[in-house]
């Protein structure tokens, strides 16, 4: 389908909510296109990050955009967003050379929010030479607990694009 037939359709028949939802959207694509994300799943979330030697905090908007059907953030999403805390640092950590990849990870569930911003903070349980054990706490803009994560990273050869 032509771009522009889809986008005239899509606006013709758009709800408030939908206007949120695409507003998210287009502003996290044009903050890929000037620099702000690399990845689409960061520019699509509109994730950003902080990274310091023995911590990481990583936030995300409580939007229309990562939200199930009864209007708060999908768990999928929050295990996306304390993997990027955890898995962001591991792989500043890794050796020269190598990075990263997740090779488990378990979501504990303890509460909802409707909080503006979701934030995970991520940290170091273990540094070894072949695995990292990490831990995460998500919480709401207010500070309210809503999930622990824990995961181990495999220590690899960095792979060239």
């Amino acid at each position: 389908m032509d771009l522009q037939l889809l986008w005239q359709q899509i606006m013709q028949d758009a709800t408030t909510e939908d206007k949120e939802a695409l507003q998210h959207l287009l502003t996290g694509i044009r903050e890929k296109q000037q620099g702000v994300h690399t990845r689409y799943i960061n520019a699509s979330l509109r994730m950003t990050g902080e990274f310091f030697e023995d911590y990481s905090k990583v936030c995300i908007p409580n939007s229309p955009v990562i939200q199930n059907s009864i209007q708060v953030a999908h768990g999928g999403v929050l295990a996306t967003l304390a993997d990027a805390a955890m898995g962001g640092l591991a792989s500043r950590a890794a050796p020269v050379g190598k990075n990263v990849v997740t090779t488990n990870l378990t979501m504990n569930y303890i509460a909802t929010s409707k909080a503006p911003i979701l934030l995970a903070k991520g940290y170091f349980v273990h540094r070894g030479k072949k695995t990292f054990v990490m831990s995460a706490i998500i919480e709401d803009s207010t500070g309210k607990r809503l999930a622990t994560a824990s995961a181990t990273f495999f220590v690899i050869q960095k792979r060239t694009v």
